[in-house]
């Protein structure tokens, strides 16, 4: 074997096993989450034991009665659908300003009236940019009443926590 192929063997051996170690030691993709609304459980909330703040609780049945866990399990999907549906709504309506230079996250909080309308919306952990602040809560108000309220959610207030994101390149 002449130089030149002993050469050629070597960078054709170490550039094999370097795309071999890369496809084995590969790093798993990062799942996103089946969505981004935040449940905030203070300790008065309903949806805590011994909350008494008024809301939408999420209670369980006896083991026994499989049609009653049966109606619970339906409404707790429901229900989760429905926190996505207003992420979805709130997050589509967070460029309408037409601001698309804002980069960061604010933590807003407002409570879902009967009629799916939002109220008390306030910034609960600020972004640090008074402006994507203030676009989070313009866009909590626009999307309010946008998405119906499924009936079997009752009439109770909802209370949410939304992490609202900006970030290039994110519609």
């Amino acid at each position: 074997m002449t130089d030149g192929e002993r050469l050629w063997t070597g960078i054709a051996l170490s550039l094999f096993l370097h795309f071999s170690l890369t496809l084995i030691h590969a790093s798993p993709q990062e799942e996103a989450p089946a969505f981004r609304a935040v449940l905030e459980m203070e300790s008065e909330s309903t949806l805590a034991r011994g909350g008494s703040l008024p809301g939408t609780g999420l209670q369980s049945s006896a083991e026994s009665d499989r049609e009653e866990a049966e109606k619970l399990d339906r409404k707790r999907r429901i229900y989760l659908r429905y926190l996505d549906d207003v992420d979805n709504a709130v997050h589509a309506r967070r460029l309408d300003a037409g601001n698309t230079s804002l980069i960061g996250v604010a933590l807003c909080a407002f409570t879902i009236a009967a009629d799916g309308t939002f109220h008390e919306a306030r910034i609960v952990v600020s972004s640090g940019r008074p402006e994507l602040d203030a676009s989070a809560l313009r866009a909590v108000a626009a999307a309010s009443g946008v998405v119906r309220r499924p009936d079997i959610l009752g009439t109770d207030p909802i209370h949410v926590s939304l992490s609202v994101k900006y970030q290039y390149g994110l519609q």
